[in-house]
């Protein structure tokens, strides 16, 4: 088959999958409801220019994220609004619905009317996005992304732009699991709610821990690797399924497993055999070591334990390899693993065998699916300036208050600096332009995103304010503290 056959079902199937991300069509129901109820309210703010800014407010509550964090998913998460131009006939039939038709009639027709005052069918939003760029590093707290143009038309971004948090814990997992583990940890497809989740968090978790060791590729999802063959590797082996197929009260249960080892390795040549299918310790580990024996012409022939103790597991099936000459093969352990499950389970091998676990792999499995939701992190997306005016939103709640102004974030040796895009600052500037006027301008490649989540991702020990911003949140809680006295007194 010709490569430009593969090459042009690659790219006809990468725009399908970000364009199922865009919101139903660019139908303008993709927000909350009070989106349109606060616009139509206020219709004079909703058109006036301002900023929000996205802030994930807690680190990964995991051994060694020290809350760190890593952007990704950039390419998914642009897409919900920003894939393509909504169509003028698409708008005028919202506002239709939701103005004279919806169980809440409301919309904000003066914003949208002036987004309709642009020429043609295509409406792009006049909306422009700053933030870190795929693979930095930052701290929980501090604002990754800033959204810059009308104050309404932002607003009904926002329930779309916190999904951001799926794919920046994904990375940050990754990158978790990268240093408990030289090895890669598969990446599986049944996890998913839907195959597109499955793509989008799986290139987040290549941003956050491929790197220069080139871990975070294999995956048994088949579509990825076709969409993305520079960038991951399918693994397959033998499963449960197969295993049984071969039982029957005729035969004995170690048989059956025995004659669907065999087979197998008969027929590919390479094996993660499943050895607890009756019992790991006992049968299975007998069967697997004959059939290992039985076929010498392959070294590509392993074992793969998955339930009960397997630290002790992967002791036991080395020792009783060795014990036969057998030289090491791959012993892949998995069971809900994650990065601290893999530190004890190499530990344990040390422990017993005075060795390093070179021939260890480990199967993450439903650990990547684990605490992706938004409440980890605590995502929010917040107005922080309406014109020339510094907003914050204050909290009762440690950690809640927003960081005022249009956002931008440097570095300086450890420390990021959270300024007001007019300062000048001394320190690298991080922020990159991502959307310009409704159009996403970020197009750089997942290696390079990788490499830089690999150079940052010890860097950054602090945040503080710069002196513009720190000024604005001395005022607004000082304004703050007196009102609130003043209530007090005044309620008894």
């Amino acid at each position: 088959m010709p490569a430009d056959l593969f090459q042009a079902k690659r790219q006809e199937m990468r725009d399908e999958f970000f364009a199922k991300l865009f919101l139903l069509g660019g139908w303008l129901g993709g927000t909350d409801t009070y989106k349109r109820t606060m616009w139509a309210a206020v219709p004079d703010i909703a058109c006036q220019h301002a900023a929000y800014t996205l802030t994930l407010r807690k680190g990964l509550p995991e051994v060694g994220a020290n809350n760190r964090l890593i952007m990704a998913g950039h390419e998914a998460m642009l897409a919900q609004w920003f894939n393509r131009p909504l169509l003028r006939s698409d708008i005028a039939l919202s506002q239709q619905w939701y103005a004279n038709h919806s169980a809440t009639k409301a919309f904000p027709s003066e914003v949208w009317d002036a987004v309709l005052a642009q020429p043609g069918d295509a409406i792009t939003l006049p909306l422009d996005v700053w933030g870190f760029p795929g693979g930095q590093t930052f701290l929980a707290g501090v604002p990754c992304l800033t959204f810059e143009g009308p104050g309404g038309l932002i607003s009904y971004t926002e329930s779309a732009m916190c999904r951001y948090f799926a794919p920046v814990i994904q990375a940050t997992k990754a990158r978790l699991m990268s240093e408990a583990t030289p090895r890669d940890a598969e990446f599986g497809l049944r996890s998913a709610p839907v195959e597109v989740c499955n793509l989008i968090l799986l290139l987040a978790r290549f941003v956050g821990g491929a790197g220069s060791a080139g871990a975070a590729q294999l995956t048994s999802n088949d579509t990825a690797e076709f969409l993305y063959p520079e960038l991951f590797k399918s693994i397959g082996t033998i499963g449960h399924e197969m295993m049984c197929a071969g039982q029957s009260f005729d035969k004995t249960l170690a048989a059956a497993e025995y004659e669907m080892m065999d087979r197998f390795v008969s027929k590919m040549g390479t094996a993660s055999l499943l050895c607890d299918l009756v019992d790991a310790e006992t049968v299975g580990l007998e069967n697997a070591l004959r059939v290992i024996r039985a076929h010498p012409e392959t070294d590509r022939v392993g074992v793969r334990v998955d339930s009960g103790d397997i630290a002790a597991q992967c002791v036991l099936y080395f020792n009783e390899m060795k014990r036969l000459g057998i030289p090491p093969r791959v012993i892949v352990f998995e069971d809900e693993v994650t990065p601290d499950g893999v530190r004890r389970v190499y530990d344990l091998f040390r422990t017993q065998t005075g060795l390093e676990p070179t021939m260890l792999f480990p199967g993450a499995g439903g650990y990547w699916w684990k605490l992706v939701h938004r409440d980890t992190v605590s995502a929010a997306f917040k107005r922080t300036a309406t014109e020339d005016r510094p907003n914050v939103k204050f909290s009762n709640s440690p950690g809640k208050e927003t960081i005022p102004g249009y956002v931008r974030v440097h570095a300086r040796g450890d420390t990021l600096v959270v300024a007001d895009k007019s300062e000048s600052i001394d320190g690298e500037p991080l922020f990159v332009k991502l959307v310009e006027q409704g159009r996403v301008v970020y197009a750089e490649d997942f290696r390079a995103q990788a490499a830089r989540a690999e150079r940052t991702w010890g860097r950054y020990t602090r945040w503080e304010a710069s002196p513009l911003v720190a000024d604005h949140l001395s005022r607004f809680n000082a304004m703050r503290k007196a009102e609130v006295a003043v209530a007090r007194a005044r309620l008894g």
